[in-house]
């Protein structure tokens, strides 16, 4: 599967809660890192610790949470992803802000993700 179409794979299953099918487009060690200013930001390694532990955590944070994305660059093993984040905090502030997202592809998993955003937008949304 060509790596551009991975990733959109990726994008819709995580966005309808598919876990199975997201689960499967990941390397069981993907490298996961995070903006140090999200919510539990930082880096994080394997499936487990990415899905079981930084998304739940991160994600508590919100009553909404979007990742929409808008441009897909195919750069060979790497794909890049421009698009917003669109969410309401718990404290029912409204947030919409760009990002950038990274990925590196090897043999049809997805391996190392990297995530580049103005977490100011996001923190004031949480305060």
């Amino acid at each position: 599967m060509p790596n551009e179409e991975l990733i959109k794979q990726f994008y819709v299953a995580f966005k309808n809660h598919d876990k199975e099918t997201y689960l499967k487009l990941c390397h069981k060690n993907i490298e996961w890192q995070t903006a140090e200013g999200m919510p539990d930001g930082g880096n994080y390694i394997g499936v487990d610790q990415v899905f079981e532990n930084y998304f739940p955590n991160m994600l508590k944070n919100f009553k909404e949470f979007h990742a929409i994305p808008e441009q897909i660059l195919d750069l060979k093993e790497h794909i890049m992803v421009t698009g917003k984040y669109v969410g309401i905090s718990k404290k029912g502030k409204e947030f919409e802000v760009l990002f950038s997202h990274v990925y590196k592809i090897e043999k049809n998993k997805i391996i190392k993700f990297r995530q580049f955003t103005d977490t100011t937008i996001i923190q004031k949304a949480l305060n």
